[in-house]
């Protein structure tokens, strides 16, 4: 992670968290402290998702532009499918682009807490750990599915609508490290997974990159920009565009809730119902201007 990173997270805290950035502890190199404002910043609903250029297209001239697409709308189902079982009156989520630099750097925004907070704290932590392993044991992501659905409370399931949740999510998770975008490390997990003594396969090195020897670092526009107010979720047949040369910072944004620099559990306040080049912009909606 560098400055980059660092500019754009706290904006977003300013933006939808302010008072998370009182008590964020800032020591350390970015690497140390980032990870610990992305995991704040989950705490508040906001899902920071981070990946580069596929390795095998990096040197040739193809469109990831629809590889990004669907790698978030992978994600954006991976919340909605959890959502349908245990929070069916918290499924509104939406995917938005921070600017228009390499690596992707895009936020998912959900009304259900305790989900966003299980997608940073797991899930995308276990996409970069396991996305370049040759095989993933089933067993592997049968034990993650059912530590995440214990922490989201969903035991209370009756048998059969649970195994179905379970085997659904992890058709989701597959897809994921199916997918040839090159996710980056954002949150660290919530707990120790990956010990020597729980390793359940092998994790290959990623193959190095073959990276062109003059590639931009600026991603070329083709299309006008879209408000934030007028994004709907992100389908597999949106384009969703980000505005050329916004370099600034991220408009800063005040709220009006007061909040902690924790990670609750929010399950409480939740009713559950029972009941066509290389370089295209990130398919997904900018960061609002500030408002004047």
């Amino acid at each position: 992670m560098d400055q980059r990173d660092e500019r754009i997270m706290v904006s977003l805290a300013e933006q939808f968290a302010p008072a998370l950035l009182q008590l964020w502890d800032k020591r350390g190199t970015f690497d140390d402290r980032l990870p610990r404002l992305a995991r704040g910043l989950a705490s508040y609903n906001i899902l920071i998702l981070m990946a580069d250029q596929p390795y095998s297209l990096q040197s040739i001239n193809q469109n990831v532009g629809t590889l990004i697409q669907d790698w978030a709308n992978l994600y954006l189902t991976f919340y909605k499918r959890l959502c349908q079982d245990l929070f069916p009156s918290f499924n509104q989520v939406s995917v938005h682009s921070t600017d228009d630099r390499w690596p992707v750097m895009i936020y998912l925004k959900g009304t259900a807490t305790p989900v966003i907070q299980r997608m940073a704290g797991f899930i995308t932590p276990y996409i970069v750990q396991r996305q370049f392993s040759p095989t993933v044991s089933e067993v592997e992501l049968l034990g993650l599915m059912d530590l995440i659905l214990d922490e989201l409370e969903a035991g209370n399931l009756p048998r059969d609508v649970y195994k179905h949740l379970r085997t659904d999510c992890i058709d989701i998770v597959k897809q994921i490290l199916a997918t040839p975008v090159h996710q980056l490390a954002v949150t660290d997990f919530d707990r120790n997974l990956f010990s020597d003594s729980q390793r359940l396969v092998p994790v290959a090195a990623p193959p190095p990159p073959t990276v062109p020897e003059a590639a931009p670092s600026t991603l070329p526009f083709q299309v006008p920009p879209v408000r934030q107010a007028d994004t709907q979720q992100l389908m597999t047949t949106d384009v969703m565009p980000t505005p050329p040369g916004n370099d600034k910072p991220l408009p800063p944004k005040t709220v009006g809730e007061q909040a902690r620099f924790s990670f609750p559990n929010p399950l409480a306040g939740l009713r559950r119902d029972k009941g066509n080049t290389k370089k295209l912009p990130p398919p997904v909606p900018p960061i609002p201007d500030k408002e004047s």
